[in-house]
């Protein structure tokens, strides 16, 4: 990517593929032979889900280079430079990122701050990644840059949307499938990233109001900062609270950046989100 415009200050950018040690239903309904190794390798629209997102990272001026883990060159060949990073397919997310910090560290890097995506989110987009990378580039001093998508443009247009949701005073969000990490904050943040990895989608898609639930029960084992806790419940826990809180409870600083643009945050888990994200990104 060196052709990129030097004007810009760029960041590596590490996608994380593989699957997980035991199919989900995802591939057993799309796979039932065991063909493709991740679900970022699924036929998608002519091309393949993983296909989606590299096309836009690698159109932005602010990616300086990708990096795969959890898939390998023979499994997926790109006809624009894309780096393969060792790593077992069916390692966990935090394996993966740290993993891949060692990585850059022996080819003589230390970036001041590491983009993490998923592969399996073809509803990205260019435009989009541009303004996470500008507000990134903006948001000096942080260790953490954590990106969210507003629920209510995400519910008109996949209604049964099953997000783990934070139903804050100003903003109603969830996560989304990007974010930047200091190597300190991967170093010893390593708490940062299981809870805000851990179950950011509840499959049980009864539940009409999807809670906070993981971070929350975090931070309920520190008793400095129950009265977020509360504040949250009672719905009057504003961003810039939640914000400091997290900081407070991870010992980082955090920020929370909103990203107005429902194919951002939506990965695919269930089979009928193959389905619906097809048709998404088909309409775009």
């Amino acid at each position: 990517m060196n052709s990129k415009s030097n004007l810009k200050k760029q960041y590596p950018v590490l996608v994380l593929c593989g699957s997980d040690p035991e199919r989900r239903k995802l591939l057993q309904v799309l796979d039932p032979e065991g063909k493709y190794p991740s679900k970022a390798l699924l036929p998608f629209l002519e091309k393949r889900v993983i296909d989606w997102q590299l096309e836009a990272l690698n159109a932005s001026p602010y990616v300086q280079n990708i990096y795969l883990l959890g898939l390998s060159a023979d499994e997926a060949p790109f006809d624009f430079p894309v780096q393969y990073i060792p790593c077992q397919t069916t390692s966990s997310i935090l394996g993966k990122i740290q993993t891949g910090l060692k990585y850059l560290r022996e080819q003589g890097q230390e970036p001041d701050m590491i983009v993490v995506s998923t592969a399996d989110t073809p509803g990205i987009s260019t435009k989009s990644i541009n303004t996470f990378f500008e507000i990134l580039t903006r948001s000096q001093g942080y260790d953490a840059i954590i990106t969210s998508v507003p629920i209510g443009i995400t519910e008109e247009i996949f209604p049964d949307h099953g997000r783990v949701v934070a139903y804050l005073r100003d903003h109603h969000i969830y996560p989304g499938e990007m974010f930047g990490l200091t190597p300190k904050a991967i170093i010893k943040g390593k708490e940062v990233i299981g809870e805000l990895t851990t179950r950011r989608r509840k499959l049980n898609r009864e539940a009409k109001k999807i809670s906070l639930g993981p971070i929350l029960r975090y931070i309920a084992r520190k008793p400095g900062l129950w009265v977020m806790i509360l504040k949250y419940l009672l719905g009057k826990l504003s961003l810039a609270e939640t914000e400091k809180s997290l900081s407070k409870a991870f010992s980082l600083q955090l920020k929370v950046v909103v990203i107005p643009d429902p194919g951002f945050g939506m990965d695919m888990d269930l089979p009928e989100d193959y389905e619906r994200l097809k048709a998404y990104v088909r309409g775009k």
